[in-house]
């Protein structure tokens, strides 16, 4: 499984959790369920 090229970092290789989503991939935003801008959804940073 390659990761995705627009991820930045030393570290890409080992599977790190968002840290803004908490792995899940998506936040809440008031009422409103949003994808993680910081992840694009994917949960991995």
């Amino acid at each position: 499984m390659s990761n995705p090229p627009n991820q930045k970092g030393p570290n890409t290789k080992k599977k790190q959790k968002c840290k803004n989503c908490e792995g899940k991939g998506l936040l809440k935003k008031g009422d409103k369920v949003v994808t993680c801008q910081r992840c694009k959804g994917t949960g991995l940073r």
